[in-house]
């Protein structure tokens, strides 16, 4: 009788995270894994072909938290402004999925700044429209212009220490 499955498909999923979230997503092989799980690599190939179908899930996970931030910003009095404060704090407080998502060539998972700015655009655009009066095409352009500001700067904190506060 085989043994039974010990880890779900999600509770792989988590763990695959933070093993990305502590050494991005060139840390994550089936050995990492199974370190962070406490287990051998066997349960990942349970519900995985391959470890980019895994990674494919992580991508996808790193997704969904940056749609949480993006969420709260939408939240705040001033949600365009809450969306580009939020979007920042996503750099700072995951450096790694923002790599991930922003600054790593795109994969069959998709990313890269371009898929972001379309990501965020979509998410942000309603609010654009209904706050400022602007129709799709004018919001689109206004969001374009100040998310490369946005992400210039949360490039720069990735970049220049890992998400750390700098000090000048």
């Amino acid at each position: 009788m085989p043994p039974s499955v010990k880890f779900t498909k999600q509770e792989i999923i988590d763990a695959a995270l933070r093993v990305t979230r502590a050494g991005g997503i060139g840390s994550l092989t089936a050995r990492s894994l199974a370190t962070e799980l406490g287990a051998s690599t066997r349960p990942m190939f349970t519900y995985f072909d391959s470890m980019d179908a895994l990674k494919y899930e992580v991508h996808e996970a790193a997704k969904d938290l940056y749609r949480a931030y993006v969420k709260r910003g939408l939240a705040e009095p001033i949600p365009f402004l809450g969306v580009g404060q939020s979007y920042i704090r996503f750099a700072k407080e995951e450096p790694e999925l923002y790599k991930l998502l922003f600054l790593e060539k795109p994969s069959n998972a998709g990313g890269g700044a371009m898929e972001a700015l379309a990501l965020s655009q979509d998410l942000v655009r309603t609010s654009l429209m209904r706050i400022y009066r602007m129709d799709a095409e004018q919001a689109d352009c206004y969001f374009r212009d100040l998310w490369l500001v946005a992400f210039s700067f949360a490039t720069l904190i990735v970049r220049s220490n890992g998400g750390e506060e700098v000090h000048t």
